[in-house]
């Protein structure tokens, strides 16, 4: 089991955007080539807050994903802030509407988290890891539960994520009572019934799948499909133990 680590812009006010933000940088876009260009590095994202028991609600909320080392490879001979400014026109406008901007921090130019240049993320390996099934949860929390999330989303740094196999049998299991049980005898607080779960995860007594339990691990994934489909219809637990007797 491989746990990853969420995406940390270093500056979230920037790279964070709503779905009305996200329109306008592509209607502003020069031409459809750069259009293009444009909406294949916007992601769909998830926040902690997000996260719920075995599945997820998007917030139509989106990142810029401009990996660090993509200027230096792409540029040739021009200098790095003109080509970014002419392969994406649009997006570097947006970008420079906060030069002025006042916050916290050290703002989207100064910032310590990011690539080569301001415009892109810090150094990450494992982009490809996010286009994939995955599992994920809240880093610090006093609710230990685990989301399904599909294909192509993002996740913030407020998460961890698992990626690979048989991922329905495996939330099925870390969202079971026994591993809460575990976990919160195993872990760390850091406050008021929070944890740091990284370690805990990584440790959690998962059973391997073998020809003897084939049968459970089945059933297991089938009820872990079910759940996702209840909350599709948003059905409370009554409804859904109406559901379940009925069958």
């Amino acid at each position: 089991m491989k746990i990853y680590f969420g995406i940390k812009t270093g500056y979230n006010e920037a790279f964070i955007i709503d779905t009305e933000t996200r329109n306008r940088i592509l209607a502003n876009c020069r031409d459809e080539e750069e259009r293009k260009r444009t909406e294949e590095i916007i992601k769909p994202i998830l926040r902690g807050r997000d996260i719920k028991k075995y599945y997820y609600k998007w917030a139509e909320l989106w990142v810029i994903i401009i990996p660090a080392g993509w200027t230096n490879k792409n540029r040739g001979e021009k200098q790095g802030e003109e080509f970014f400014k002419e392969t994406f026109t649009s997006l570097y406008n947006y970008f420079i509407s906060f030069v002025n901007v006042k916050g916290k921090g050290k703002g989207l130019f100064q910032r310590d988290d990011q690539g080569d240049y301001w415009w892109e993320l810090r150094p990450c390996d494992y982009y490809q890891e996010f286009e994939k099934e995955k599992i994920v949860w809240n880093r610090i929390t006093d609710q230990i539960i685990f989301s399904y999330v599909a294909p192509g989303f993002y996740v913030l740094d407020s998460t961890f994520m698992i990626t690979g196999k048989d991922l329905k049998f495996l939330i099925g299991v870390l969202n079971s009572k026994i591993i809460a049980c575990w976990i919160k005898l195993s872990a760390a607080t850091l406050g008021e019934g929070s944890y740091g779960a990284k370690i805990y995860i990584e440790k959690s007594p998962i059973p391997p799948i073998t020809k003897q339990n084939q049968s459970i691990v089945k059933n297991i994934e089938e009820l872990v499909i079910d759940k996702l489909v209840y909350k599709l219809y948003d059905l409370k637990d009554e409804e859904i133990r109406i559901i379940e007797e009925s069958i």
